[in-house]
């Protein structure tokens, strides 16, 4: 029996109230035909590990298809440790992100056209992302992480 592509809602929502006043809001998004979706808990430990890489054809298991990845979270379920999340593109630039216990983390598409440049100015993204890996500073963390795509 073939899987049937379905739709993802993603909601945010910020809720404040600052001397009296509510803050915040409702964010909604929609991604219609997910068909592959991963979602693990991972224990990242001192040493850095790959979460998940792309690849333009080459799928399997924790790889993924650059074109249709159109949603990923990263969640630090640890009470105390941060993590490292290292984001490399196709030229091996790479950027490094900070996630505090408890903090999430949200990409979206990984292709050029969507995603991570090393231009070094106000260019266009440049560069599909190629690999996320992690890595935790002083002890093992949980980590909480869900990849979605569509099949085309």
């Amino acid at each position: 029996m073939a899987i049937a592509n379905a739709t993802m809602t993603v909601t945010i929502t910020e809720s404040v109230s600052l001397n009296g006043t509510n803050r915040g809001n409702t964010i909604t998004k929609t991604i219609s035909n997910i068909h592959d979706v991963m979602e693990r808990i991972i224990t990242v430990p001192t040493s850095e590990i790959t979460l998940y890489s792309t690849h333009a054809s080459a799928v399997a298991g924790s790889t993924f298809d650059l074109d249709f990845i159109k949603y990923v979270r990263i969640t630090n379920k640890d009470a105390s440790n941060y993590i490292i999340l290292r984001v490399t593109n196709a030229e091996s630039d790479e950027f490094a992100y900070k996630l505090a216990a408890g903090e999430s983390f949200i990409l979206h598409g990984h292709a050029a056209s969507t995603e991570m440049s090393a231009a070094g100015g106000a260019g266009a993204p440049d560069q599909n992302i190629t690999s996320v890996e992690a890595q935790a500073n002083s002890g093992a963390c949980d980590v909480e992480l869900i990849v979605a795509s569509v099949n085309s």
